[in-house]
């Protein structure tokens, strides 16, 4: 039986079906959220073509945090469950969205900063002592260029050219596997995270920004491996801290707002 589809607003576009919500407890709430989203999308509930609630109405409905709202939110577009037309997310058609794309969401709702970087610590640190032994000419001007076009100014254009600077770093190594390892798992640590997507491209750079790019840059250009994996070190873990702060701000503004409605 196909699900009904729901009225058409003054303005044309269609309407959102409200949502059936029960609270949530503190334990992975943007998981949780995604999860219950997600499965009322798939049944049918939030029916493909209607406008998503607003982060307001959802936070309303499930007990929780405009935070936590809004990683789940960046999981769904992430994973194409949602896309975004103006303003207002708008429900896609179930069927369309693959199983990676599934797995991806839950991936993304549950990784932590803490996880992501330590990660980015065990990999990065090797990569900068092989780049700083095995880079070439063409290895630094691919790197000098990448550091010239970062835009401090432009978050989403910096965010995009951290993460071209640190995959060039990773084919300075020589290393083809190891390139390839970093290269197929850069979504992971730029990309899917929903942390990156509340608070990356939308702010402005945090941690070392470029001149701890640079710093990583002239240590490969001397050759001091020991120097650069200090400095890749140096440079993930101010970003890593940074971040978390950042977020514990924000989940503190968003606690004070609850608060006071």
């Amino acid at each position: 039986m196909a699900t009904p589809k729901s009225p058409a607003s003054a303005d044309g576009a269609s309407t959102h079906t409200p949502l059936v919500g029960r609270k949530l407890t503190k334990v992975r709430l943007a998981d949780k959220l995604l999860g219950q989203l997600r499965q009322q999308i798939l049944s049918g509930r939030l029916a493909s073509g209607t406008r998503l609630p607003s982060e307001a109405e959802i936070g309303e409905a499930f007990g929780v945090g405009r935070t936590t709202v809004r990683e789940a939110l960046q999981g769904l577009l992430a994973t194409g469950f949602v896309e975004r037309t103006g303003k207002r997310l708008i429900v896609r058609d179930p069927s369309e969205v693959g199983s990676a794309q599934v797995t991806d969401a839950a991936i993304s709702a549950r990784v932590s900063v803490q996880e992501v970087f330590a990660v980015r610590k065990h990999l990065e640190v090797e990569i900068a002592r092989l780049a700083a032994a095995n880079r070439t000419a063409e290895d630094l001007a691919a790197l000098w260029a990448i550091l010239e076009a970062m835009d401090e100014a432009d978050p989403a254009d910096y965010h995009a050219h951290d993460m071209e600077f640190h995959t060039a770093l990773a084919r300075a190594t020589g290393n083809q596997v190891l390139a390839g390892v970093y290269e197929s798992s850069a979504h992971l640590f730029f990309r899917l995270p929903a942390f990156w997507k509340v608070f990356g491209p939308r702010n402005p750079p945090i941690g070392g920004g470029r001149p701890g790019h640079e710093r990583v840059y002239r240590a490969i250009e001397r050759g001091d491996s020991d120097i650069a994996a200090r400095e890749v070190f140096t440079h993930l873990d101010v970003v890593e801290k940074a971040l978390v702060e950042r977020i514990r701000m924000r989940d503190g503004d968003d606690r004070a707002h609850i608060a006071t409605v």
